[in-house]
């Protein structure tokens, strides 16, 4: 026999006595070893009390039982996991390279303590390792039964958990594990139920692993129901999901997500995760009275995270729409109309956003609107609506807003454009304007700070204009424009009719919150009305007057002013009672002297037929808010 046979038939020898020992070896006597080595490098007691075996490979397959563990030394439990017997494979090669690796586990009546203390360190981070280190991969689990405790005093949450094994039955044949629970999560009442199949396999798509989950947590309840190819990864894979509640706002404490406040909802679609990505597609459902259809998703693994949605609903009540900025009266003080609700500075600055929406038919009580479109960016705490769009009174509202979060307040700047918006239809509760016609147009530049609708407007500064040129209005309404008595009386006898418009022309100065009139003009061939005053949106009141110069003969007139005094809630409108009653009196002293024929000579109006300059007017209006002509013309 050569030398080198010899050495090859020593180590053979070897590795035979080697394996022979190992396989005989009685692996109990390791076990105060295995023990000092866990505790060491965990810093938590740690003891295998009952047997230990051990079968060696490249995956060695090891079953421990009665293994008890330690907790961290600031818990009210000494013990956090508990199993009766334990029956796993590690991977060898990975944990060469510092991997845990685990290809299959099997836990039998399992009682694990997982918390988090005062101060955000959780329990299952041992020794010195970081609190974010990775997790080891798992390929197989399967547990028969057991129970969970979870407890984090930094969100209010305290849940127990209790798992169990099914009984197969000729109905369900498969052997399943249900999963119930209930407890606080973040301060919410919290209840769960959950089944799925009793083994969690790696990936097998001849037998897909089957789920369902329905979880409520205070007033919001979501479920789960499908099958999974990879259900510990659940990548590339979609699942029926559910989800309604009370308002949406309230998933921000549960998940994280940014929403705003809505009225009771009800969606229902598809849940898919890939990658970072969480995605709730071609969801269908109601939120209030409006439907809602759509994709809505969610990347994690961006900072801030990234909300992406496209959102459709074919029928939208815009009472629905009423939390989003704050009006729920809720939030509406005693004889207030504007929004004193805050924007919440923390949710925006939560996420990024790219959203799309789209309402196709707008649903409201007083307004004309007709239909909605917006497209919302968030980046960095900056918010931009372009465009913010309503369809409104056969026009467009066309606008611009965006809103820098990354300070103390909200600062604002908002372009408002009116586009081809038809007068009659504008306030369709007023019968008057029935025999109204004519299209306006309009812009408005303004800038503000503060978080609510509320605290911007009565901060306001920049200018606002409103035009029409051309068109009609109602003849009645000019005369008692004018308290022409004689005349409306006449119009009442034979049917109102409409009266041309040379122009008209509103074009206020905002400082401060403070709306001053700078041309305030209604010039047609019968009345020229012009205004002065101001509109307060700080403390929300009006002080207009209203001045209406007949241009033509009137047997009776009073001859205004119109003063529009109050708040926005409960606006006055009056004649300046001082100089009616004084034309009044004269009237009355007259008719005595007269025996009733002077009564008239005060009331009489014989008109000075003056135009207004209605070109310079809608020039200067145009020029201060940027008005285009284009804007004014319906299309």
């Amino acid at each position: 026999m050569t030398r080198t046979k010899k050495w090859l038939v020593g180590i053979a020898v070897c590795l035979l006595l080697l394996v022979t020992a190992v396989y005989f070896f009685d692996w109990n006597l390791a076990r105060p070893y295995i023990a000092r080595q866990v505790t060491s490098s965990t810093g938590r007691s740690f003891a295998i009390n009952g047997d230990l075996e051990v079968h060696v490979s490249l995956r060695p397959h090891i079953i421990a039982n009665d293994i008890v563990m330690g907790n961290a030394a600031w818990s009210k439990d000494p013990v956090m996991a508990q199993i009766k017997r334990a029956d796993f494979k590690i991977d060898l090669l990975r944990l060469l390279i510092g991997r845990m690796s685990f290809p299959e586990i099997s836990l039998s009546d399992i009682h694990l303590v997982l918390e988090v203390n005062k101060d955000g360190m959780p329990n299952w981070v041992f020794g010195k390792q970081d609190k974010q280190s990775k997790l080891p991969s798992i390929g197989a689990l399967a547990i028969d039964q057991g129970s969970v405790e979870f407890r984090d005093p930094t969100t209010n949450t305290d849940l127990a958990l209790e798992l169990h094994t099914l009984t197969p039955t000729k109905d369900d044949p498969e052997s399943m594990v249900e999963v119930t629970g209930a407890g606080q999560f973040k301060d919410m009442e919290t209840k769960l139920q959950a089944r799925g199949g009793a083994l969690l396999t790696l990936s097998n798509s001849v037998r897909p692993y089957p789920i369902k989950v329905t979880a409520t947590l205070g007033t919001t309840k979501a479920s789960i129901d499908g099958t999974l190819i990879d259900p510990l990864h659940f990548n590339n894979e979609e699942v029926n999901f559910r989800l309604e509640g009370s308002d949406l706002a309230l998933m921000y404490p549960i998940a994280g997500v940014p929403l705003p406040p809505t009225p009771a909802y009800k969606l229902a679609g598809y849940l898919s995760h890939s990658g970072d990505i969480w995605t709730f597609k071609r969801f269908k459902g109601k939120v209030g009275k409006s439907d809602l259809s759509g994709d809505f998703s969610v990347d994690t693994g961006k900072t801030p995270q990234l909300i992406t949605a496209d959102v459709v609903s074919h029928v939208l009540d815009m009472n629905d729409l009423a939390g989003i900025i704050g009006a729920d009266n809720a939030a509406m003080p005693n004889g207030k109309v504007l929004p004193t609700a805050p924007f919440n500075l923390e949710k925006l600055r939560a996420a990024d956003a790219d959203v799309r929406f789209k309402g196709e038919k707008i649903i409201t009580q007083k307004l004309p609107i007709e239909k909605m479109e917006a497209h919302l960016t968030v980046k960095d705490g900056a918010l931009k609506l372009d465009p913010l769009n309503f369809g409104i009174a056969r026009g467009d509202l066309v606008t611009v807003i965006t809103m820098d979060g990354r300070k103390s307040h909200l600062v604002t700047h908002a372009d408002i454009t009116a586009k081809g918006l038809y007068l009659n239809l504008l306030f369709p509760e007023s019968k008057l304007n029935d025999s109204s016609e004519g299209t306006l147009g309009g812009r408005a530049t303004l800038d503000t700070s503060g978080d609510s609708i509320a605290q911007m407007m009565g901060s306001a500064n920049g200018e606002a204009a409103l035009i029409m040129d051309g068109g009609t209005i109602s003849e009645l309404l000019l005369r008692l424009s004018n308290l022409d008595i004689a005349n409306s009386f006449l119009v009442l006898l034979r049917g109102d009719k409409q009266v041309p418009v040379r122009c008209m022309v509103a074009n206020f100065k905002a400082v401060g919150g403070n709306f001053q009139v700078q041309d305030l003009v209604l010039d047609t061939p019968k009345v020229n009305i012009t205004g002065e005053g101001n509109v307060n949106f700080g403390d929300e009141s009006l002080h207009l007057k209203l001045v209406s110069q007949s241009k033509g003969f009137s047997l009776a007139s009073l001859r205004g002013p119109i003063l529009i005094t109050g708040s926005f809630k409960k606006p006055k409108v009056k004649p300046d009672m001082g100089k009616v009653m004084a034309r009044g009196s004269l009237a009355a002293g007259l008719g005595a002297l007269t025996a009733g024929i002077g009564a008239l000579l005060p009331l009489l109006e014989f008109g000075k037929k003056k135009d207004s300059n209605c070109a310079a007017l809608m020039s200067q209006a145009k020029s201060d808010a940027g008005i285009k002509q284009s804007d004014i013309a319906p299309h």
